[in-house]
């Protein structure tokens, strides 16, 4: 299967598109299991500590993607206190969070075998991807790899995301609004 505006759009180069759905491995999956069994879960709720946001991007193609919803991130930091973003990967981090600083976390790329845990130590993790014939195309690994570790995902609904979650019941999808 593959979205309505991707076939479209690939039509014009081949006559037939088949997208292979990416999927866990077994050591992921047992990866995923030892990095939640590792993880303290704190009541937030109850005010214990900082809510943290993970963005894990990979690549430095995700700046356009950041940007996107770095008002929601400002009023995110500028309203809470108590929340704390985490960036891991390849990224440039906007001038306009250097207030945050000091609730901003920064860590490099990993290797993948690295990132369950790291992905289990955040409380939501976001995936925001502009709307373009470049992310229609990707896949949803970034959800996939939060739900193993049980992290809820926010999701721009684009591409794979749109496809595989259902909002409110397996992650959130938003909108790419100026809003957020």
């Amino acid at each position: 299967t593959t979205t309505p505006r991707l076939a479209t759009e690939l039509r014009h180069y081949v006559p037939e598109v088949y997208i292979n759905r990416n999927t866990a491995s077994e050591k992921m999956v047992e990866t995923s299991l030892k990095a939640l069994e590792l993880q303290p879960r704190k009541n937030k709720l109850a005010g214990e500590g900082f809510i943290k946001i993970g963005y894990f991007s990979g690549s430095i193609t995700h700046n356009d993607d950041i940007h996107m919803i770095l008002p929601s991130l400002v009023k995110l930091l500028t309203e809470y206190k108590n929340v704390q973003l985490h960036f891991i990967g390849e990224l440039d981090i906007p001038k306009e969070l250097t207030p945050f600083q000091s609730r901003i976390v920064a860590r490099p790329f990993m290797k993948w075998t690295e990132l369950p845990a790291c992905i289990a130590s955040v409380d939501i993790n976001i995936a925001p991807l502009e709307d373009t014939i470049f992310n229609e195309a990707k896949s949803e690994n970034k959800w996939v790899e939060a739900a193993l570790v049980k992290v809820p995902t926010v999701a721009s609904n684009v591409g794979a995301m749109k496809e595989m979650i259902k909002h409110n019941e397996t992650g959130i999808l938003c909108e790419n609004t100026p809003e957020g």
